[in-house]
Order: structure tokens, then C-alpha cells, then sequence
């Protein structure tokens, strides 16, 4: 409910924003960059402003994942793809088996972790100064292990930070990035909790940048057993 009235006055102020720019930015002699510049920075802040709340608000309302039998390749190519879609100049390099597992999850919590996790890369990646044509990559990885299934997400990124901020990446309102409300790893360690998983966080092994890995497990959590029971869970899935 608070959430809801914060974000209220965001939306006519962002269009106000864009409305003056479209009407007004050819009629304005004097100093026309400047205009549009003010102008898409009330844009760009009061989205960023908006995101801010929604991360609020899904942290303070973590739902209980709904745990049914999920093809683990599909729902990593649905957060894929939102991503590449919103960051061409990055290059995703994808290894999902051909035949991806079935695994017990809540479709959308862990498309959320995932969404989380990429977009941690995305901004990684981009606050590292780049030599003159060199790319910006992420990985994006299923791979079975002795706990279940892991999910890597790796970046050419700034890295992770050392010593104690390190520790406390994954606690609530905790960043080292010059914007962030620090809830985006706290969620995704909530999510992987709910699942009877966990998620790692550990420096790139060959060179600049960080790797995150989601761990899940083969069987469902105690509290999704009965519903998998009833819905039935296989370990390999076709069509991902």
C-alpha cells in the first residue's frame, strides 16, 4: 500500500517530463541542450526512482514459492532473453543442455533470481573501462553437480569487492554500487533459501570479473514435496 502511493506522482511527473521535451525542445533558442539534458534526467531518475520502490516492495512481500515441475533450460532463456533485448552491446554466451532438466521450482521466483543476477553482470560489465575494442561478455551456464543443478552467471565485470563488504553482499541493503538499494542479492538469496538451495558468489577464475552461481537441488524442499507428489517430477525434460 505504501509502495503503491510512493509510486503514484512518479508516472505524471515522467510523462510531464517526456510531454515538455516533445512540445517545447525545438522552441527553445538559447540553450536547447541543456533543456533536453534536464529533461532526461528527470526522466531517467524517475525511473530509476520507480525500480527503487519495486525491489522495496517485493522484498518486503517475498511470496512462498508455488513449487511445481519446471523445465530448468526454459526459464533460464526467458530471463535471457529480456536481457539481451535490453543490452545489445554485451555478448551472452549460453551453454544449456540440448535436454534440460525437470526440477522442482517456482517457475517465477527463479526467473526473478536469474533477472537479478544477469542484470548484476550487466551492470558490472559496464562499469569496467575497456581497451579500445574489447567486448563485453557474459555467461550464462546449467550444469549438473553433486547438489543438484548450478546455474552460473559470469561476468568480465569491475568484480566483487574484498574482505567484510564482501561477506555482506547478500544482506539487505547492502552495495557497493554507486546506485542500488542493496536488495537484489538479499532476494536472490531469499529465493534459493525457499528452495532448499543456495547461491555463491566467488571472483572470475581467468581474469577480471565475477561469477554467481544459483544451486539448486534435484528433489524439492521439504514444504513443495507433497505438490510435486501429486504433479510428479522427472530429471530430464525435453523442448527447453
Amino acid at each position: 500500500r505504501i509502495a503503491h502511493e510512493i509510486k503514484n506522482p512518479l508516472t505524471p511527473i515522467q510523462l510531464s517530463a517526456e510531454r515538455l521535451k516533445r512540445k517545447y525542445l525545438k522552441e527553445i533558442g538559447s540553450d536547447p541542450d541543456t533543456f533536453r539534458t534536464l529533461t532526461d534526467t528527470i526522466v531517467r531518475q524517475v525511473g530509476d526512482f520507480g525500480r527503487m520502490v519495486d525491489e522495496f516492495s517485493a522484498f518486503a512481500r517475498m511470496p512462498q514459492p508455488v513449487i511445481r515441475p519446471e523445465n530448468l533450460g526454459r526459464v533460464m532463456r526467458e530471463a535471457l532473453v529480456l536481457q539481451q533485448a535490453a543490452h545489445p552491446e554485451i555478448t551472452y554466451r549460453v551453454g544449456i543442455p540440448a535436454e534440460s532438466p525437470t526440477v522442482p521450482c517456482d517457475r517465477r521466483l527463479i526467473g526473478q533470481a536469474l533477472t537479478n543476477l544477469l542484470q548484476n553482470a550487466a551492470d558490472a560489465v559496464a562499469a569496467r573501462p575497456r581497451e579500445d575494442g574489447e567486448g563485453r561478455r557474459i555467461g550464462l551456464t546449467l550444469e549438473p553437480s553433486d547438489e543438484g543443478w548450478t546455474i552460473t552467471v559470469e561476468d568480465d565485470g569491475v568484480g566483487l569487492p574484498d574482505g567484510e563488504e564482501r561477506a555482506r553482499l547478500t544482506e539487505p541493503y547492502v552495495t557497493h554500487k554507486a546506485k542500488g538499494t542493496g536488495l537484489g542479492l538479499a532476494i536472490v538469496k531469499k529465493i534459493m533459501e525457499d528452495h532448499g538451495g543456495r547461491l555463491a558468489l566467488e571472483d572470475r577464475p581467468d581474469g577480471p570479473g565475477a561469477r554467481a552461481m544459483l544451486i539448486l537441488p534435484a528433489e524439492a524442499p521439504a514444504a513443495g514435496r507433497k505438490e510435486e507428489a501429486v504433479l510428479g517430477v522427472g530429471r530430464v525434460g525435453h523442448g527447453a
